[in-house]
């Protein structure tokens, strides 16, 4: 994964970069938050919900406004170590730690996409 800098010394993503970016924020504007009385919503409906009342305080039908944030956590299940040891593994390799043929190929296309994939713990353990 690389970024890029422009003439000005600001940071342009590479768009592997860019790619895992929306894939995170898409998967978070998804997750569910605890909200408002302890109920969970989507971070999507928690922003509709915060525009509608942003747009009834401007109209003047509130007298007050505020923006309610739930935190957001971003988790990863692999890291930048293990994705170059995925990609760089060869079938050698993958037969000597005994990971299937067709779970090698599912990870490393979706690593090569930009995507992030759904490595189990039984495969990271093997990998290690």
């Amino acid at each position: 994964m690389k970024s890029n800098f422009t003439e000005n010394h600001h940071t342009r993503l590479g768009e592997d970069v860019a790619k895992l970016l929306i894939e995170k924020i898409n998967s978070n504007f998804n997750a569910r938050y605890n909200y408002k009385n302890g109920n969970n919503y989507s971070y999507q409906i928690i922003l509709q919900d915060n525009l509608q009342h942003l747009s009834n305080f401007i109209v003047e039908k509130k007298k007050e406004f505020e923006f309610i944030i739930p935190k957001m956590k971003l988790n990863r299940n692999d890291n930048l170590e293990l994705r170059e040891m995925i990609l760089n593994m060869t079938p050698d390799e993958r037969k000597r730690i005994g990971i299937n043929k067709s779970t090698l190929w599912y990870i490393t296309k979706n690593l090569s996409e930009g995507k992030t994939p759904k490595i189990y713990e039984k495969i990271i353990l093997k990998i290690k």
